[in-house]
């Protein structure tokens, strides 16, 4: 009779459930590098804003052009802060599926080390199965070498 793990459609469902947070790591962590890429983006274009003097531009100075400018830096600057927001965001997701994996990870891992002991020990008894029936074939075997020798 070859060796049989009861719990073998658990494991199965355990490791698809690995499987399936995995993937979800993956699409988080990509999630979290998209974020950090348009933070960046933001944060680049308000140093490059800001660093223009409107006044210094040009020889007039015209009101409509610095609260144009002083506009567009307050809302590039709340861009940024929007984006650092959804970076803080995206991080803490990822954690939260990283968690879920490794609790996925230790609950089919335990099950694996189950069976590996299931299976050392089906094979023990195995052995020790075969092992008596060798036994029992040379009790038998020495006996009827004995018979033979008495009967002679």
């Amino acid at each position: 009779m070859p060796f049989r793990f009861r719990l073998a459609k658990v494991l199965k469902v355990r490791e698809r459930r690995l499987e399936e947070r995995t993937r979800e790591v993956a699409a988080a962590d990509r999630e979290r590098q998209l974020c950090e890429a348009r933070e960046r983006e933001l944060n680049a274009a308000y140093g490059a804003l800001a660093a223009i003097d409107p006044a210094v531009a040009g020889c007039r100075i015209d009101v409509r052009d610095l609260t144009d400018h002083a506009l567009r830096l307050r809302r590039l600057g709340e861009s940024c802060r929007a984006a650092r927001r959804d970076t803080s965001l995206a991080t803490a997701e990822l954690e939260v599926c990283r968690a879920r994996l490794t609790e996925a990870w230790r609950e089919a891992e335990v099950l694996r080390k189950l069976e590996v002991r299931r299976r050392e020990q089906w094979d023990a008894e195995q052995r020790r199965q075969e092992g008596r029936v060798l036994d029992e074939v040379g009790g038998l075997r020495a006996d009827r070498l004995r018979r033979s020798k008495v009967s002679v």
